[in-house]
């Protein structure tokens, strides 16, 4: 297995690893039910000690994010829903108010488009029977020199293959499906988290491990309220503010 460094700051190693383990959660690399790494794999992927590797999980287990089980090992819990203070904030808006403005002035860099079976968590956000074939589109975006976020969309095999690495040099994901393969858009609903950067998410956005990272997740909804397009996006924390302009009616805390 690779090895990855934290970095070696101010902030306690145990906390910038549970960070990082807690990010691969949300962000359904780790799938509920599914067994994490031993705290000695931890501690050797992300080189620090067993004490630190045992801290971090403990310190989950706690939260109600993972789950000990005897002599098996540590399990993300099946339900997350006992996580302690998560609050959801409702905005009602049009469809373009859940993609930041400002894309068509930025440089974007197509790092890969491929086709793969569907990760589970992939497949949950896409209504997909089972593990379907899916597009994945890697891409990130650069701003006078600077790159400010990382993206990752996932698409239905049969409209990933409709899109190339030309349209997306030109035009945003909302404008390819709308105008070149024509989906009647509906609506999105879109997510908001501050996670700690992994290995991936690191080198993609040329920071170092277990820096803060602004994510979004969001979903995109055609006629029908099908789910065509499954996206993950991730901000530079220092590079990137994130604005909503709303009036008050529209909020709707629950």
């Amino acid at each position: 297995m690779k090895k990855l460094s934290l970095q070696r700051t101010g902030i306690p190693l145990y906390v910038q690893l549970e960070q990082v383990i807690k990010s691969r959660i949300m962000t359904g690399e780790l799938l509920p039910g599914e067994r994490i790494p031993t705290e000695k794999e931890l501690a050797q992927t992300y080189q620090v000690s067993s004490i630190t590797a045992r801290q971090a999980v403990l310190n989950l287990v706690q939260e109600g994010l993972l789950l000990r089980k005897q002599g098996k090992g540590t399990y993300v819990q099946e339900s997350i829903a006992n996580v302690k203070n998560i609050m959801t904030l409702s905005v009602q808006g049009g469809l373009n108010d859940v993609v930041p403005e400002g894309l068509t002035k930025q440089k974007v860099e197509v790092l890969g488009m491929q086709l793969l079976a569907s990760p589970k968590r992939v497949s949950q956000a896409l209504a997909l029977a089972g593990a379907g074939e899916v597009m994945q589109i890697r891409r990130r975006r650069i701003d006078n020199g600077i790159i400010v976020s990382y993206v990752k969309n996932y698409l239905p095999a049969e409209i990933g293959k409709q899109i190339s690495k030309e349209d997306l040099l030109s035009e945003t994901m909302l404008q390819i499906l709308r105008g070149k393969i024509g989906l009647p858009l509906e609506r999105g609903i879109q997510y908001i988290e501050a996670l700690i950067a992994d290995y991936e998410i690191a080198s993609a956005l040329s920071i170092t491990i277990a820096s803060p990272v602004l994510y979004l997740e969001t979903i995109i909804f055609a006629e029908g309220d099908r789910p065509v397009d499954f996206v993950q996006t991730f901000y530079r924390s220092d590079q990137f503010k994130y604005t909503l302009n709303i009036g008050l009616d529209g909020i709707k805390v629950t």
